[in-house]
């Protein structure tokens, strides 16, 4: 410890400059952790030893590996066993969550991700470099985010994501709703497809209002994104009991029929065409005729009344005389007669189905923001890993869950934690300077082009069986 406080006292007094003094400190508070780190992992690996050849494992050679973790790069020596009939293993890495081939440790992964969730490659990079103890490139965190959501898609499709629920969940009610947003991509046009579901609204305060048990499906595929919230529903809900309500702009798959899929058996289904889209289609549609915009929406939104409605398109049908007889202008009435004929069942008001419960939906349009900020805008292109990646990361941080999917393969692997006390007494501990005796050559290797059963290459393999 003593020596440690010399070593940071001769940097302060040897540097004038105030920026340089603290880069100095910096590099050399990361280089102690690098070293503390390098030796504690040695020392769990060496207590590992017992447990792992009890399994039937025995010592085949030390590696080296080098991890970048939140605490910067570090590198340490650890032992790899083989078995007959298994498959050689590194238990220091299994238990640390050191993924073979990957170079960063998951919390540094979930801090990268999380940073390039508001931000863009060049900019992650950037923040990560100037602000941690290691540094990283704009393609690398563009890799990080194409595994990662390749690693939490497999997840969230596998088929024993359920398997720890035991009970399910009976509510009076539940809120769906569903919408599609287009982007670029590099080669087509891309769609993302969004499912959302929840068992309330609350009120924050006079203008802010909370989802209850919130959760979202988000999916380049729709029949992927609807089967996950499909499986979701069907192991986490016992909906036999249940209202549903769903909502959604009744597009190519967001139908009643579609919600019907996802539902399955269900006490009450009521579907509602969502009010922003039906009011966007009349107005699109009216184009030519802003006067009668307002009374059409009021006939069909407020008044509900299907003669009044067909009145006032007669009534639209008539004006189209002179500049406004086009055959454009009579493809639109057509078109918009049609729509909401077809929907008519669907656009009945709220208050007007005597349900017993709040109005709580028609926010899917207003949390698309937290994707549409990120993916659309600024000359962005994505290519479909790309995108299906930083989406699955988006999803996973609104639903809370990116530390639970990025860590949920590791779950086994667990330590027994220690007291506070135990904590800073190993800390202390470890800052002591000790004298160690030299024990020479620990090990030896022979690389070879010859082939595998030559003298030389016997003689490499057992010198590779000498246990450390």
């Amino acid at each position: 410890m003593e020596s440690i406080i010399t070593d940071i006292v001769k940097i302060i007094k040897s540097e004038n400059n105030v920026l340089a003094r603290e880069k100095a400190l910096m590099c050399y508070f990361f280089d102690l952790m690098g070293e503390l780190m390098k030796l504690a992992l040695e020392e769990v690996d060496v207590g590992l030893v017992d447990e792992t050849k009890k399994q039937g494992y025995q010592i085949e050679k030390k590696n080296k590996r080098s991890v970048v973790t939140v605490f910067g790069e570090i590198s340490y020596w650890r032992r790899r066993y083989v078995c007959p009939g298994k498959k050689a293993k590194y238990p220091l890495d299994q238990l640390m969550g050191y993924d073979k081939y990957k170079r960063y440790s998951v919390l540094a992964v979930k801090n990268i991700l999380q940073v390039s969730a508001v931000s863009t490659y060049r900019n992650t990079a950037l923040a990560v470099n100037t602000l941690s103890s290691f540094n990283i490139s704009h393609s690398q965190v563009g890799k990080l985010i194409v595994q990662a959501g390749k690693q939490i898609k497999a997840q969230q499709q596998s088929e024993e994501r359920y398997d720890g629920i035991t009970q399910k969940k009976k509510v009076p009610v539940l809120y769906l709703e569903g919408d599609g947003v287009v982007i670029k991509g590099t080669k087509k046009r891309l769609e993302f497809h969004r499912y959302q579901v929840c068992e309330d609204i609350i009120n924050v305060s006079k203008t802010r209002r909370k989802r209850v048990q919130a959760k979202e499906f988000v999916s380049l595929s729709r029949l992927d994104a609807l089967q996950e919230i499909k499986a979701y529903l069907a192991n986490t809900y016992d909906l036999s009991d249940t209202l549903i309500i769903s909502n959604a702009d009744g597009g190519a798959g967001y139908a009643k029929k579609d919600f019907d899929e996802i539902v399955g058996r269900c006490k009450q289904h009521e579907h509602f065409l969502d009010v922003f889209h039906l009011n966007k289609k009349i107005k699109d549609r009216l184009g030519f005729m802003p006067a009668m915009q307002g009374k059409l929406i009021s006939a069909v939104e407020f008044k509900y009344d299907r003669r009044l409605t067909d009145v006032i398109l007669d009534t639209i049908e008539s004006n189209l005389i002179d500049e406004l007889n086009t055959p454009e202008n009579h493809e639109n009435l057509r078109r918009l007669h049609g729509y909401l004929h077809r929907h008519w069942a669907d656009i009945e008001p709220f208050k007007m189905r005597n349900l017993p419960v709040i109005k709580a939906i028609g926010c899917c349009e207003s949390n698309h923001r937290k994707y549409t900020y990120r993916v659309k805008g600024q000359g962005k292109y994505w290519s479909e890993d790309g995108a299906e990646g930083i989406l699955r990361v988006l999803t996973c941080i609104k639903n809370n869950e990116l530390e639970y999917w990025l860590s949920s393969e590791f779950a086994g692997s667990e330590i027994n934690a220690i007291t506070e006390q135990e904590l800073k007494a190993a800390a202390r501990d470890s800052l002591k300077k000790r004298h160690e005796s030299h024990l020479g050559i620990q090990r030896g290797a022979l690389t070879t082009q010859t082939a595998g059963s030559s003298y030389l290459s016997k003689f490499n393999r057992m010198l590779n069986h000498i246990n450390y």
